[in-house]
């Protein structure tokens, strides 16, 4: 538990004793409940906002009232509560894992030797900067009862349509997630010894990357 605590005040530290011996489990867990504990707040909190958008976009489709109703039904219940939790904690857990592979995979051309175990671990670790990110929204949201809150760049552009390929994009520049990302630069430069400037350039690199997949997936996905 000392290394939980130290990933945000000796985080060289930490990452000092992963490359002696990695582990990955204590991070992991503890990241997915704060993570699904904080889309089930988030969906009590936002209730009532969160039926009233569903039920116009039901409408633009041409539900018919009873559909509707079913649908405001699940909506209202626990199982929407219990939905949203294990589908954030499925997905970060997608994520995170789908980081540490990227990673892992370009560390040797980038002069690293690669090791998943440790870069997952190091990516787990770091992953632990959600905590406080989740805090902090949960904060907002309970504040301004809305779930479109954000710890990025697009809060200086408030005005901005959340749908706009700028918001989206000033969205990607998350103060929490640059923290991270430091962080899992920082630590494949000690665990899995890439030199930092290296190291700093390949998580970047992924990063952006992601950052604009991130956009087409919400331009050309499906609208909800």
């Amino acid at each position: 538990m000392a290394k939980v605590l130290n990933i945000f005040m000796a985080p060289t530290k930490v990452f000092t004793s992963l490359k002696e011996k990695p582990e990955w489990v204590t991070p992991f867990i503890i990241v997915l409940v704060v993570i699904a504990i904080a889309a089930t707040l988030t969906v009590g909190m936002t209730r009532k906002t969160i039926m009233a958008q569903q039920e116009e976009v039901f409408r633009e489709r041409g539900m018919s009232d009873e559909q509707i109703e079913q649908a405001m039904k699940f909506i209202s219940g626990p199982a929407a509560m219990i939905t949203s939790a294990i589908a954030a904690a499925i997905f970060t857990a997608i994520i995170l894992l789908i980081f540490a592979v990227v990673v892992n995979l370009f560390i040797s051309p980038f002069g690293g030797k690669g090791a998943f175990k440790s870069v997952f671990s190091v990516v787990c670790f770091s992953s632990l900067i959600k905590i406080p990110a989740a805090i902090l929204k949960l904060i907002l949201i309970a504040i301004t009862k809305s779930p479109y809150v954000t710890t990025s760049l697009a809060l200086f552009v408030p005005n901005l349509a959340k749908t706009s390929f700028s918001y989206r994009l000033l969205a990607g520049f998350d103060f929490f997630i640059i923290w991270e990302i430091i962080l899992v630069a920082l630590g494949i430069s000690i665990t899995n010894e890439v030199e930092k400037k290296n190291a700093y350039i390949l998580v970047f690199i992924i990063w952006t990357v992601s950052i604009f997949i991130g956009i087409a997936l919400g331009v050309f996905g499906p609208r909800t």
